[in-house]
């Protein structure tokens, strides 16, 4: 592992961390952006982004911005609509400007389109939790879904023939995998699917009869569709998975939440499959 990649991951690390730590309101709020801006100015010395990649997260910002604030007409749909393709864009790597992240060369990458939507997400879009007590009600709240979800995803998961007894085991460079799939994936993944789709569909189906009940299969099914790359059966353990990230989310009201969640059962995953 080289210099360059872990001063990125310095920088990348502390933004994110940074943004449950700062204070959400005085001029320490710019503390994670200028961390973040870091961690951009590597890739950019390094040549792992090119000048135009910053146009990207940067209509993302924007979109973002307008969006809370914006009211119930056709440029909110259009700001949403926005949102949602730059977002799914960035983090399946079809915009240009960006080059995968040679963590360690040949073996490891990490991709810096999704860790931008990563970060722009979790800093503009909703609360974040400052204090430990709140995670700790959310969890007493939500704990059986850490107990009944990994029985339920991953019984499933044998019967199809997707795990098996001799697979068990640690990857090699297992701590960089946990670190990309908390801070990069399961980050961007539940703060779009939860944080921004769900949470949006349930306002707007509030006076409807199972309306959250809708929103949370609805997306849990587009959750499952961005998955098919892996074939139907992970498609379809992604969306039963999808199901217990947004029920936990809709139970807590913490996107803390169906973090953690997604990240248990990704890294129950990896461990089983060896």
């Amino acid at each position: 592992m080289f210099f360059p990649a872990i001063l990125f991951m310095l920088f990348f690390s502390a933004a994110m961390l940074s943004l449950w730590c700062v204070p959400q309101r005085g001029r320490m709020i710019w503390l994670p952006w200028w961390l973040f801006a870091g961690a951009l100015t590597v890739c950019f010395y390094q040549g792992w982004m090119q000048p135009m990649a910053l146009l990207w997260p940067g209509l993302l910002v924007a979109a973002l911005w307008q969006l809370q604030r914006s009211g119930q007409d056709w440029w909110h749909y259009l700001l949403l609509t926005g949102v949602v393709v730059l977002s799914l864009a960035l983090a399946t790597h079809l915009l240009p400007g960006f080059s995968p992240i040679p963590v360690f060369a040949e073996q490891h990458y990490r991709n810096l389109d999704k860790a931008c939507v990563a970060f722009v997400l979790l800093a503009l879009l909703g609360s974040r939790m400052t204090q430990w007590a709140e995670l700790r009600n959310a969890f007493s709240i939500t704990w059986p879904f850490f107990v009944i979800s990994p029985a339920v995803i991953f019984s499933l998961a044998w019967l199809l023939g997707g795990i098996n007894e001799s697979g068990f085991g640690i990857p090699q460079h297992f701590w960089l995998w946990a670190w990309g799939n908390l801070l990069v994936t399961c980050v961007a993944e539940e703060l779009f699917f939860r944080g921004l789709l769900q949470r949006y569909l349930v306002t707007k189906w509030h006076d409807r009869r199972w309306g959250w009940q809708a929103a949370l299969c609805l997306v849990s099914l587009l959750f499952g569709l961005v998955h098919i790359g892996g074939g139907m059966q992970f498609a379809l353990l992604a969306a039963i998975a999808g199901l217990f990230y947004g029920g936990a989310y809709h139970l807590s009201g913490r996107i803390e939440i169906p973090i953690l969640l997604h990240f248990f059962i990704n890294l129950l995953y990896v461990v089983l499959r060896g």
